[in-house]
């Protein structure tokens, strides 16, 4: 469903943030992406997203190439983006086309998916952190998006509401086999939320090791394999070049 094949960015100052990025996802597989600061994770969203065109190489979706912002794609970034003076289901519904009638179903069914129905008509300063990032997700869904990107979307909240957030990600996965591409400097959410992990290291940034989670879906936190999986994967992130890695339960 998306495909990169060598994939470079480069800036005008003469920076190079991406070289010779291949990946590939299919319909439904969750693959999240883990690096240090500065090696190019959220370039490479952007440029699936279409919000940045690559200097090289081709980013394909469902074998066309993304040229510009597409409602293919939802993004959900690491702060909620809530315009203050709209109520919860103006924010949803802000970027689907269409007259209102026609929006207010997708916006209903958004808010209904992300357990938000009934304060559909509140404004953002009335709710909770977790609360306003669940109306980012649903906003996110309401153009019944075949991909979703996650820019570390949960990294502003409390352990408890980020594992609660990650919880109800993991349960709209299982009801709608979104394809999801993951950015996060958390190994544990890295782990929890994805089938693939892949390493990305810099100078310039490019993908350097592949772990693949074979471990069960509810409560991986305690799978037995969990704690050796958390320190592959902090291994390959302290060294520049590292073996593909298989997880299993």
């Amino acid at each position: 469903m998306l495909l990169l094949e060598g994939v470079a960015k480069s800036f005008r100052n003469g920076f190079t943030a991406l070289k010779a990025i291949d990946l590939r996802i299919d319909a439904g597989e969750r693959v999240a992406i883990v690096g240090s600061s500065g090696c190019g994770k959220s370039t490479l969203l952007r440029l699936v997203a279409g919000l940045a065109a690559p200097s090289t190489g081709r980013v394909l979706l469902n074998g066309e190439p993304v040229l510009r912002p597409n409602p293919a794609v939802g993004f959900i970034y690491q702060e909620p983006r809530l315009m203050p003076w709209l109520r919860v289901r103006d924010n949803v519904g802000f970027a689907l086309r269409g007259r209102a009638a026609e929006r207010r179903e997708p916006v209903r069914s958004a808010l209904r998916r992300v357990g938000l129905e009934e304060y559909a008509s509140f404004y953002p300063k009335q709710l909770s952190g977790g609360m306003a990032q669940r109306v980012a997700i649903a906003r996110a869904l309401a153009p019944a998006p075949k991909l979703i990107l996650l820019d570390e979307p949960f990294s502003a909240l409390d352990a408890i509401k980020r594992a609660d957030l990650q919880n109800h990600f993991l349960r709209l996965w299982e009801s709608e086999k979104l394809s999801t591409l993951l950015v996060t400097h958390d190994v544990e959410e890295a782990i929890v939320l994805a089938d693939r992990i892949l390493v990305m290291h810099p100078g310039p940034g490019r993908i350097s090791a592949e772990l693949r989670v074979e471990l069960p879906l509810e409560d991986r936190r305690q799978a037995r394999g969990f704690a050796d999986l958390k320190q592959q994967l902090l291994d390959s992130l302290r060294h520049d070049e590292a073996p593909t890695l298989v997880a299993h339960g």
